[in-house]
């Protein structure tokens, strides 16, 4: 698995250490004829995600070492300047968090309404490409993305180099998930084009087109279109993908866990609906998405619920559903005049230190390596 998927990105490992110094330090290396390179340290006063480092906690003795795979399917960790560390387990969120928020976008690429490819000016400007501007409203807010692609709809090259510019930004702000090539949603619809073309196909040409892809050249997901599954797609899924996530267009108070690993088809899900229906919240309002300070409370409620009790908060739009002049309007809310219920909601969300920000795929490939990895102490 380690070979297919590269599990680069880092997973906390917990250790329980003594005599701990202000000098403590961490190392990794990956292979025993290979250099130790220092682990930068950081402090829980900080923001970060998904970024390698070593966390100690001098209260509780402990350290939270986030680490991911490199040149081999080993790592190895050296503590210096610490009397002893033992290791406690693997946490189940990174950093230790208290809980997580992963948030995806569908359908980049289906309509030539949400203009994708189309030169930049502007987040709130209705000429632009929705998915770009909502992917750039999402960095804004420090909240990575998993975005459904599409590839033989609307965009063509144009929507490929946008994609790209993306990507070269190096900044972890978001990862490529297949939709499908046409986005089919029942089984007549598949039976045009085949499972395989549809959905590998799909996979395939984003590799094609996409560099630079964070976490190694992978496609983790699947995000099933209109939420159709049956025993062909889950078949041809079967291996190709992590995780496979759902979608019913409703609340689902109580997916805020992981989904659980399907060992016949080898992936997680089909899982991860939405813990609340952004869209249906939107959608009610005229114009979509408009300011109204009780939808902002009502999706805050949903993340405060989740956050609370320690659970994962699926969060997911359609940004070709809404103008962008709406949906990203930065001004201050005023009910029905202006400013934007996404953004509102947003800012409540983001930058809480005890919160894990992570990509669909990401989440997953968190996950595998936690319910996998075998851990060996060697003391000197």
């Amino acid at each position: 698995m380690w070979a297919k998927w590269g599990f680069q990105y880092p997973v906390t490992y917990v250790f329980d250490v003594s005599g701990v110094s202000l000098g403590a330090k961490v190392s990794r290396r990956d292979i025993p004829s290979s250099a130790w390179k220092p682990v930068p340290t950081k402090a829980a006063t900080n923001f970060f995600n998904g970024v390698e480092c070593v966390r100690f906690d001098y209260s509780r003795e402990r350290a939270f070492v986030s680490v991911g795979f490199g040149a081999s399917d080993t790592i190895e960790l050296q503590f210096t300047n610490v009397t002893s560390a033992r290791f406690a387990g693997v946490a189940r969120y990174y950093d230790d968090r208290k809980a997580a928020y992963t948030l995806s976008i569908d359908n980049w690429g289906r309509r030539a309404t949400a203009n994708p490819g189309a030169a930049w000016n502007a987040a709130d400007d209705d000429r632009c490409d929705n998915y770009q501007a909502a992917l750039r409203v999402c960095r804004g807010f420090h909240l990575p993305v998993s975005i459904a692609i599409n590839t033989h709809m609307a965009g063509s090259n144009t929507m490929w180099n946008v994609m790209q510019q993306e990507l070269d930004r190096r900044d972890f702000s978001w990862e490529p998930a297949v939709h499908a090539q046409t986005h089919p949603g029942n089984a007549k619809a598949y039976s045009v084009r085949g499972c395989k073309a549809e959905i590998l196909g799909c996979r395939d040409e984003i590799l094609q087109h996409l560099h630079r892809i964070p976490c190694g050249e992978h496609v983790f997901e699947h995000i099933l279109t209109s939420g159709y599954k049956d025993e062909d797609i889950l078949g041809t899924d079967a291996g190709e993908f992590l995780f496979v996530r759902g979608y019913n267009g409703r609340d689902n108070p109580t997916s805020t866990d992981y989904a659980t690993w399907d060992a016949a088809h080898k992936f997680y899900g089909v899982g991860g609906l939405n813990t609340k229906d952004y869209d249906r919240v939107f959608a009610r309002r005229a114009p979509k998405g408009r300011f109204f300070a009780a939808d902002v409370a009502e999706l805050n409620a949903e993340f405060d619920r989740a956050r609370a009790a320690g659970g994962i908060c699926y969060a997911m739009w359609h940004p070709d559903r809404y103008l962008n002049s709406v949906l990203h309007d930065p001004r201050p809310g005023e009910d029905g005049v202006q400013g934007s219920t996404l953004v509102q909601h947003l800012s409540h969300v983001a930058n809480r230190k005890d919160v894990w920000y992570v990509a669909n795929g990401w989440l997953y490939s968190y996950r595998y390596v936690a319910e996998h990895a075998s851990i060996t102490n060697q003391q000197p």
